[in-house]
């Protein structure tokens, strides 16, 4: 067994020594090797780049959300509007149907909103950093209809 291994082994170092020190071809076979392991090793090059910055942004955002966690300052009537208008925006179909104002940590929605996305709404806004009680205003329908917002 192992000398029929060996002996296949051979056969194929032979044939690529052949295949790539060939006098006609060789040159050119050799260069199209040489230039795809050059590009390849630009490709990985780059995806580890990105990667490094990718990381290195993600451990800045951390670092920056524990540091605002931890601090105790108020937030704006106008930022806290602001992030629950972010936030609603990835647990509603329609966020701008709905209109958000803020005061002293009192969030309240108006606005009309689909049934079945009114508890993922009201879940996602009182986990919004500096909401300290929400009040729903809004007009709850089970169907869109003709309500030209909910289009």
């Amino acid at each position: 067994m192992n000398r029929e291994l060996l002996f296949l082994s051979g056969i194929g170092v032979g044939a690529g020594l052949m295949y790539f020190l060939d006098p006609g071809l060789g040159k050119r076979r050799r260069a199209m090797v040489r230039d795809q392991a050059v590009r390849a090793a630009h490709c990985l090059e780059e995806g580890l780049d990105a990667a490094w910055r990718d990381m290195s942004h993600r451990a800045q955002g951390i670092a920056a959300e524990a540091a605002s966690w931890a601090s105790s300052e108020p937030v704006s009537d106008r930022v806290l509007a602001e992030r629950v208008r972010s936030k609603m925006g990835r647990y509603v179909s329609h966020p701008g149907a709905i209109e958000v104002s803020a005061h002293e940590g009192k969030v309240t929605l108006r606005g009309p909103i689909l049934a079945h996305e009114v508890n993922r709404l009201l879940g996602c806004v009182r986990s919004v950093r500096g909401v300290r009680e929400v009040e729903n205003r809004l007009e709850v329908h089970e169907h869109p209809g003709n309500i030209s917002a909910l289009q």
